[in-house]
């Protein structure tokens, strides 16, 4: 009997759950990667001065990322066009299908290794934390290799569920956990180093709630994707929501990343330019002048009646150095270096007296 055909099952219904849900699954897994690529594209507006291994580190995200998109649209093809019509082979696992698990396990260690840096930071180099982290991570990445050769390996849906299924079980249950874990530790360091300013405890509340926000977006796809593997395994649900994961982690990734300049601004009392998210197309990048409103003020000075007219013009260049650590509020970011990278470079007021 085909994968995802029981008895009380109609074929319609099998091919529904199975086939319908990997189409789903992949056009939601394109929506997301063309947000991925966005991210990537504002990354690099922002920050063409960024270190030369967060560039690696995002040009490697976003390689992957097209490339489990690229697998993602050779299943449906397979699924859809070449086997069309062919119920049989909805129990089989096409190559391209379990490419997408390796992919995405590679994503999500990447994702997994910088949060769990960010951490290492915040904590001051406690390996006792960061540690078990990466080595839940690593059984996370192990566990998805050990799957995606065993599926390439059986080649049927049915074989895999009844002799593997713990370990696809192990890799998606490792996956939440960092989630929950990441997020807690962030959030309590970053709650630990409120300085009792109002100004900065309000951008750290902010980061706080982006981290909660970015750790239960990937963690609740990633706990419905388990749900739906371990009470559905006879159908493809699980998949589609798969194909999904690895762009939430890869947006999760780039959009923290992308934030830095704007908590940058904050934490230097910038308030014109501040975004609680970054935007697509800001109105300059880098170097930038202001000219302040001409302010002026008359006056009736002595018996003759002659006015006073002050003219006060103020020109300000900033020069905002590029912020090269993932995270700008930690104790070695530039934000809190002496110089703010900010200056006067001209500064022109003018006095005269105007007749009557």
């Amino acid at each position: 009997m085909p994968f995802g055909l029981e008895r009380e099952v109609t074929p319609q219904k099998a091919l529904e759950h199975s086939m319908g849900a990997v189409l789903i699954g992949s056009l939601i897994a394109l929506f997301l990667s063309g947000a991925v690529s966005m991210q990537v594209f504002l990354y690099c507006q922002l920050y063409p001065r960024d270190r030369v291994r967060i560039k690696l580190m995002v040009a490697f995200v976003w390689l992957l990322d097209t490339l489990h998109s690229a697998m993602a649209i050779t299943a449906n093809w397979q699924y859809l066009i070449v086997h069309f019509g062919d119920w049989d082979n909805m129990d089989d696992i096409t190559w391209s299908v379990a490419t997408t698990v390796a992919l995405t396990a590679l994503i999500t260690f990447l994702v997994h290794c910088f949060f769990t840096h960010r951490i290492h930071t915040l904590s001051r180099q406690n390996w006792y934390i960061t540690v078990p982290l990466v080595g839940l991570a690593l059984v996370r990445l192990v566990s998805a290799l050990i799957s995606t050769s065993e599926m390439i390996r059986l080649h049927s849906y049915a074989q895999f569920v009844a002799q593997y299924d713990y370990v696809f079980t192990i890799g998606l249950s490792t996956a939440a956990s960092l989630d929950v874990l990441i997020a807690s530790a962030l959030c309590y360091f970053l709650r630990r180093g409120r300085s009792g300013f109002s100004s900065m405890d309000k951008i750290v509340d902010a980061i706080t709630l982006y981290t909660i926000e970015n750790g239960m977006l990937t963690c609740i796809t990633t706990v419905i994707s388990l749900i739906c593997w371990v009470s559905m395994p006879t159908n493809l649900i699980f998949l589609g929501l798969h194909f999904a994961i690895s762009k939430l982690y890869a947006n999760s990734l780039l959009a923290t990343l992308n934030a830095r300049k704007s908590l940058l601004n904050k934490s230097q009392g910038s308030s014109d330019r501040d975004h609680p998210l970054p935007v697509l197309f800001p109105d300059s990048f880098g170097r930038r002048t202001d000219l302040n409103t001409q302010w002026s003020h008359q006056r009736s000075q002595g018996e003759n009646g002659a006015r006073l007219q002050i003219n006060i013009q103020k020109t300000v260049e900033r020069e905002t150095d590029e912020p090269n650590s993932a995270f700008p509020l930690a104790p070695d970011s530039p934000g809190n270096s002496a110089s703010s990278g900010e200056r006067d470079v001209a500064k022109h007021s003018q006095v005269r007296y105007l007749p009557e």
